[in-house]
């Protein structure tokens, strides 16, 4: 499963800028790979919610329709803005529970 996550990466580095080298549009070039770096850091974030396996498991949808959304935009050039902004209302929705679960601790309220 490692290698399939570290393939798509790949796959989506190479088609930036193959589409770059093709196209020459700097900015499609710079957006691309700093949404890359973003759904690359939700991932990392979102390990934190594996205490909530069913909410943990959207999260992973949501970082995979986030990842089409980005292929969707080098292939085609069309901003897909909620399927980039479902992994931060998961991480979102998970500090609410977790802010409203841990009422008891005095510094998180």
């Amino acid at each position: 499963m490692k290698v399939l996550v570290v393939l798509a990466l790949f796959a989506a580095i190479g088609l930036i800028f193959l589409f770059y080298k093709r196209e020459k549009n700097i900015q499609k070039l710079l957006f691309s790979l700093t949404l890359l770096s973003v759904i690359i850091a939700y991932a990392v974030v979102g390990n934190v919610m594996r205490s909530i396996m069913p909410l943990f498991l959207a999260h992973i949808m949501a970082l995979i329709l986030a990842y089409g959304g980005l292929i969707y935009y080098i292939l085609r050039a069309r901003t897909q803005w909620i399927l980039w902004l479902l992994p931060a209302l998961t991480l979102l929705f998970y500090v609410l529970l977790a802010w409203v679960g841990n009422e008891h601790i005095i510094r998180f309220s």
